[in-house]
């Protein structure tokens, strides 16, 4: 048996720092509605559960985006993100709070939807690159309400989706992951 070499310190926290970067490109997918940034952080394969879906990560990614596209705007944070590494694999808690201003069809009457919750996530390492395996999401809560009125900030001075955002457009040359190319 081919025996490992021992791991410092600083393996752990570039192990650590590529796993919670791959939960918030997850977040800027979602809210720039950037499928190819969301599908980045899912191996093929993974198993998804969250809110009444259970599936592949691959079809989640799907529903997401017909979610996504039926929101004016979204915004996506993650706290308290635990890792735990075990070699090739690793095991992450993060909090998120999720916020989506909803345009119901028909009509076209604005709702804003508050939820919040937590990811319990298996990360794997395959070809040097740490992905999602496995994902639960749970509800901790929901709310849903009246929006108050309109922005009176200038669209200029507003997030945009992919590719019309100024994090695309200015910032990583219309790439998706944000990571060098």
């Amino acid at each position: 048996m081919k025996a490992t070499a021992p791991r410092s310190p600083v393996d752990d926290l570039l192990d650590k720092q590529a796993i919670t970067e791959v939960l918030y490109r997850y977040c800027r997918g979602c809210d720039r509605a950037d499928e190819a940034a969301i599908r980045s952080c899912f191996h093929p394969g993974a198993l998804h559960r969250h809110g009444g879906f259970e599936g592949t990560s691959a079809d989640f990614a799907t529903l997401a985006m017909k979610i996504i596209h039926g929101t004016r705007v979204s915004k996506h944070l993650l706290t308290n993100v635990l890792i735990e590494l075990h070699r090739e694999h690793a095991w992450s808690e993060s909090h998120y709070l999720a916020y989506h201003r909803q345009v119901e069809r028909p009509g076209g009457t604005e709702r804003d939807y508050f939820t919040g919750g937590r990811f319990l996530d298996r990360f794997e390492r395959q070809a040097g690159e740490w992905k999602i395996a496995q994902r639960l999401g749970l509800i901790d809560f929901e709310r849903r309400e009246a929006p108050d009125a309109a922005s009176p900030l200038p669209q200029s001075q507003l997030s945009q989706r992919f590719p019309d955002d100024d994090l695309y457009r200015h910032f990583i040359g219309g790439r998706r992951d944000g990571r060098d190319a």
